[in-house]
């Protein structure tokens, strides 16, 4: 019988050879290379020769295994963190972080920078140059990537901001470009809500899960789907603006334009609002958790009408797209511990009982830092991977 020649290039093979072993570390920690065999299935000659040039290429490193036994202990390998790193920026409606991580994902308390978010777009760009050299400077390491969350629409191919609601000074703008050129570092820009999804796929409870969503209601909303393991983008990279539906036809003016967006009644940002009408004060949504769970305010009236509307937009996304776990990233459910509890009793009014059934709601463990840490490390090692 005449066999096919296989189309596998050899440097491909172990391409993706050398994409296991980093995958193994990062989902496990570190380990010899007896364990990465057994983790990750490939035979032991091969995993010697993926460590090898891994090491070399100073993506992982060497350390000695704390082992308490007779005999010369061996050596287990970690992703590096001491000669490189990468850089993540948070852009928020408020304030804005600059983080620097080793590939392990791991960021000190004095690896991070935060500011305020300026009022226009220079001096945006300006301040997270400026903090971003000032980490380079202090962890003296060889920055191998950059990952940037925003808020808002962003074209994918161009990585250009369409339009941010909440955050019009970058409208029209390609941050990462910008970053680019003037720090001279590869650039990845990702929209909040990806960042989460990413953050929650690298390091939290998606790992291993090919359709989940995610439902980001701090500062304004968000939605990422991802399904069969991919984000779900849409033609032009917009798909997941369910804080823009209408809900209230007389409602609040929104960022967008429009009146009576879910995000204006179904967010962090909107109890803070509420609050502060009621009250007259202008408390942010730190002092409101704080004045909770001191008794010093009551807020029933508003947790009660963000938590409705908030299930009006858990049961569509439910209904829409049966994920196979819904994460929900807010600050709200920190005021008091039942809260969470009380927006599964009002979904289940709303959402049908099939797609209900098959969905499990959970509290995003990650976060925004995260993601931006993961979307750095995933471009640094996948160009290292292509030689780009």
């Amino acid at each position: 019988m005449k066999t096919m020649p296989s189309k596998v290039q050899p440097g491909l093979l172990r391409q993706l050879n050398e994409r296991q072993v980093l995958t193994a570390l990062q989902a496990h920690g570190p380990m010899s290379r007896a364990e990465i065999t057994r983790q990750t299935g490939i035979s032991g000659p091969t995993v010697t020769r993926a460590v090898s040039t891994l090491l070399e290429s100073r993506l992982i490193e060497e350390e000695s295994a704390r082992v308490a036994s007779i005999g010369r202990p061996g050596k287990r390998l970690r992703l590096a963190s001491t000669h490189v790193s990468v850089l993540g920026i948070v852009i928020g409606t408020r304030q804005c972080e600059v983080i620097a991580a080793g590939l392990d994902g791991q960021v000190a308390d004095d690896e991070r920078e935060q500011f305020e978010t300026p009022t226009s777009y220079d001096r945006l760009l300006a301040a997270c140059v400026r903090h971003a050299r000032q980490l380079m400077a202090r962890r003296k390491t060889t920055v191998l990537g950059l990952g940037v969350s925003v808020p808002g629409l962003i074209n994918r191919r161009e990585g250009r901001s369409l339009i941010s609601p909440n955050l019009h000074q970058i409208d029209g703008r390609n941050l990462g470009d910008d970053l680019r050129s003037r720090l001279e570092i590869d650039t990845t820009v990702l929209q909040e809500c990806h960042a989460l999804c990413l953050a929650e796929q690298v390091y939290g409870a998606a790992r291993g899960i090919a359709d989940f969503a995610m439902l980001d209601m701090t500062e304004g909303l968000g939605l990422g789907v991802v399904h069969a393991g991919r984000l779900l983008q849409g033609a032009s990279g917009l798909a997941g603006e369910l804080g823009h539906i209408t809900v209230d036809l007389n409602g609040q003016p929104c960022g967008c334009g429009n009146r009576g967006c879910l995000e204006t009644v179904a967010t962090d940002t909107a109890l803070v609002r509420a609050v502060n009408q009621r009250w007259q004060t202008t408390l942010d949504i730190e002092q409101i958790i704080a004045g909770s769970q001191e008794g010093t305010l009551e807020l029933d009236q508003e947790l009660q009408s963000v938590l409705q509307y908030l299930a009006v937009g858990v049961a569509a996304v439910i209904n829409i797209f049966n994920p196979s776990k819904l994460f929900i990233h807010a600050r709200l459910f920190d005021v008091r511990a039942d809260l969470f509890d009380r927006l599964l009793e009002l979904v289940a009014t709303r959402a049908l009982t099939p797609s209900l059934a098959d969905c499990q709601l959970i509290r995003a463990a990650g976060s925004k830092r995260l993601g931006v840490v993961a979307a750095a490390i995933d471009a640094a090692t996948r160009s290292w991977e292509t030689g780009l």
